[in-house]
């Protein structure tokens, strides 16, 4: 089945970040690079089918991927007009309630953590 298609299609496909990231968009350059290719003589009919069937599966499967993301909370809306600047900071404070009990939440939104030093007993 992979036999006779471009490889700069296949790794089109193959990018699964980008496809991930926009599914719609990502099965919309790969149809027309399908369709390029065949104008062009470079594929024939048969492989021209399996490549648009493999970029609407991708297409599936990168919007399967994204729901799933976004149900288990990797891909919630965070808001950072708030964070002060020039702070480096690493993620961000979890939803409220979730704050351990030696934990403050700072002006800026984000939790300091009692971090144990280096020789502290537990």
């Amino acid at each position: 089945m992979m036999k006779g298609i471009p490889k700069a299609w296949l790794d089109e496909l193959n990018d699964r970040f980008s496809l991930v990231t926009d599914p719609d968009g990502r099965a919309a350059v790969l149809d027309e690079m399908a369709y390029s290719a065949h104008r062009r003589r470079e594929v024939s009919a048969e492989n021209l089918v399996d490549m648009l069937e493999l970029a609407e599966s991708a297409r599936s499967w990168a919007l399967l991927e994204h729901e799933e993301a976004w149900h288990i909370g990797l891909s919630q809306f965070e808001c950072f007009e708030d964070r002060e600047p020039g702070r480096v900071a690493v993620g961000g404070a979890p939803r409220e309630g979730v704050l351990p009990s030696k934990t403050k939440r700072l002006k800026s939104g984000f939790a300091e953590l009692n971090v144990p030093k280096a020789g502290d007993v537990f």
